[in-house]
């Protein structure tokens, strides 16, 4: 039987926790395959029914197994992080996960704006900007859709480029030599219509993470304004935060 201690200050359902978590860590659970289930943990600890459903409970919580009825639960994709504070493209985003990042566009054309864009993008509805409109995987699995619009004067020749193969932020940077800055991003829960629910194969109102994107180069011109949809059990948004105290100089 694993050890746990039955002293400790720390609850034993939450001992078991971190033992299941090493586990997942270790590789000896991998990604996908089936948790003890709570007859298993009972047996294995020599714990409570109650005991056993928490641990599990707490885990699910934290995204870190799904339960699937009538089946059990089951260890879950890593959670990608998107760093509010860091300005990151999807690829660099997935492979800081070790995962591989991939994309399917649905389409990649040359079009007017219409007016959200055009105000994001301080142009007018007339000038011609790039629709690039696309599915983002990790480790071939449907985690994201985005649809972003690029001016054509900051990118001419944008429609050169493979987006199924290149990273956007990459091409900017490489390619056109852009300094890219900041971004300013809004987020609400939605759910999934059919449409999107067809695209990311999931079921017709799943909770998804709604991001509405602008991104700025170094001198303060917007390049990019992007609507998202994440799958929310696939993400999670960190926030960096710090409290400004108005007894401290600001010399110091």
């Amino acid at each position: 039987m694993p050890e746990i201690s039955r002293v400790s200050y720390k609850p034993i359902y939450l001992q078991i926790c971190d033992f299941i978590r090493e586990k997942i860590d270790s590789g000896e659970i991998v990604i996908g395959s089936r948790v003890w289930s709570e007859s298993d943990i009972m047996e294995k600890f020599g714990v409570s029914r109650n005991t056993a459903r928490k641990a599990i409970e707490t885990l699910q919580n934290e995204g870190i197994v799904s339960r699937i009825q009538g089946k059990g639960s089951f260890v879950s994709q890593p959670k990608v992080d998107y760093g509010l504070q860091s300005l990151m493209s999807f690829s660099e985003e997935i492979n800081e996960k070790k995962l591989k990042p991939g994309s399917k566009v649905i389409c990649f054309t040359r079009e007017h704006p219409e007016p959200f864009h055009a105000a994001n993008l301080r142009i007018p509805e007339d000038h011609w900007v790039f629709k690039l409109e696309r599915i983002r995987y990790a480790d071939a699995y449907p985690i994201a859709y985005q649809v972003t619009f690029i001016p054509e004067n900051l990118c001419p020749n944008l429609l050169d480029y493979d987006f199924m193969e290149r990273s956007l932020y990459e091409v900017f940077e490489k390619q056109y030599n852009h300094v890219l800055s900041w971004q300013k991003t809004i987020i609400k829960p939605v759910v999934a219509d059919n449409y999107i629910a067809k695209i990311l194969k999931i079921s017709p109102q799943t909770p998804l993470l709604y991001t509405e994107s602008i991104t700025y180069l170094a001198g303060g011109t917007p390049i990019e304004s992007n609507k998202n949809l994440y799958l929310s059990e696939r993400y999670q948004f960190t926030v960096l935060s710090h409290r400004f105290d108005p007894t401290r100089k600001v010399e110091e």
